[in-house]
Parts: C-alpha cells; sequence; structure tokens
C-alpha cells in the first residue's frame, strides 16, 4: 500500500519538477500539493488530503516550514515531517529537528531517494542528506551520553542512527549482529523513554546528547 505524501514548496518550477519525478513511483500517492504553509493547512481540512508524511520547504512565504512543522504536529502528531531544502546549516537543523521534523533532505536528492526516504520515515525512521548525517555525527556529546547513562556501544549506534542507518547497516558499521544492534535500540529507547528512531533524534537533541 502505498504511503500518502504532501508536498509545501513555494517554487512553481520547483513544485512541478518534484510532483512529475515522485508520479513515477508506485510507494507514495501525493495527495495534497500546496505552495504555502497556509494553503496546506486549508486543504488538511479535506480528509481526502490528509496525508501520512509531508515534504515541507523550509523557506515559504509567510508562515515557514519551521512553524508550519511545529504547528502540524501539534494538531496531527500521527503526519510526520520531511524538511526538503537547500540549506544544511547547524540553526536549521536544530530548529526543525525541535519543531518535529522526522527527517532532513536537500533538495538536490534524487526522487528515489527522496521516496525511500519518506518510506523510511512512514516505518518511524529518521532519513537525513549524507551532508546533514555528517553534520549531525559530529555533534554527539560524550560527557551528556555519560550523564543519560549510555554505554560507548550505546553512542556508536545512537550516532549510527543520526545518520539514518537502517539495523543491518548498523550491524554492518559495527561488526556486530542485527540482533545485537536491536538489543542496543531496545535500551536506547528505555534511556531515552522514546519509542521510535525519529523520536531518539529529538530527544537527542532536547536533552542535548548532540550539540
Amino acid at each position: 500500500m502505498s504511503v500518502r505524501l504532501a508536498l509545501v514548496e513555494d517554487r512553481p518550477d520547483v513544485r512541478q519538477l518534484l510532483t512529475e519525478r515522485l508520479a513515477f513511483f508506485d510507494d507514495v500517492e501525493l495527495v495534497s500539493v500546496s505552495g504555502s504553509a497556509e494553503a496546506f493547512f486549508e486543504r488538511l481540512q479535506d480528509a481526502e488530503a490528509a496525508p501520512e508524511v509531508v515534504l515541507m520547504d523550509i523557506e515559504l512565504p509567510g508562515m515557514d516550514g519551521i512553524e508550519a512543522t511545529g504547528r502540524l504536529r501539534e494538531s496531527h502528531p500521527e503526519t510526520e515531517v520531511l524538511m526538503l531544502t537547500v540549506f544544511e546549516d547547524e540553526d536549521r537543523i536544530f530548529a526543525a529537528v525541535q519543531a518535529g521534523a522526522s527527517g532532513y533532505l536537500l533538495k538536490d536528492a534524487s526522487a528515489g531517494r527522496i521516496v525511500g526516504a519518506v518510506l523510511e520515515v512512514a516505518r518511524g525512521g529518521a532519513p537525513v542528506s549524507p551532508l546533514v548525517a555528517k553534520k549531525l555525527l559530529g555533534w554527539i556529546r560524550g560527557d551528556d551520553c555519560e550523564a543519560v547513562g549510555l554505554t560507548d556501544r550505546e553512542r556508536d549506534v545512537l550516532g549510527l542512527i543520526v545518520e539514518g542507518l537502517t539495523e543491518d547497516g548498523i550491524a554492518d558499521r559495527l561488526y556486530i549482529s542485527p540482533h545485537t544492534v536491536r538489543s542496543h535500540i531496545k535500551s536506547l529507547y528505555r534511556k531515552l523513554e522514546v519509542h521510535s528512531r525519529a523520536e531518539v533524534v529529538r530527544v537527542a537533541y532536547e536533552r542535548r546528547l548532540i550539540r
């Protein structure tokens, strides 16, 4: 079954390009396309246009994407938001995650990568682009991880979750079994009091595990 997807992008050329590219993928169904956050929320009142995942541009006229993400997460907490932007600076990453974004991709990502990220978000993941992941990995704070009670291996797993790796990918990177990875993730969930990979990233910001 395809994931119901909404696109919020103010530039008509980018909006059209993404719409055309996403149409080639059966895994997603584009149920709403808007040029502003205000137009998106107006369409959101139509139950048939209610998305599971939103591709949200940060730079929007009027209400920006970060403010729109916070508002959406309050009114529709079950809807995931994937930020799609040309920016990769730290302040925007912080603000997007703190507002409730579950992932962060740059606009030059391929359509396949975007669709893959949408599916990952729908499954509770927290995908980020490689460039953004590199920045995030540099922000894992050892002292605060110890304060929360994370082991060195749990800290490694946290970093790779931030990077967007799957359980198998983490296992390959750390040369451990997927079963062991799942045990570490379960421990992270318990210590951080969360229930999904997306929440792991958000709580890591809130508790200053990422600086």
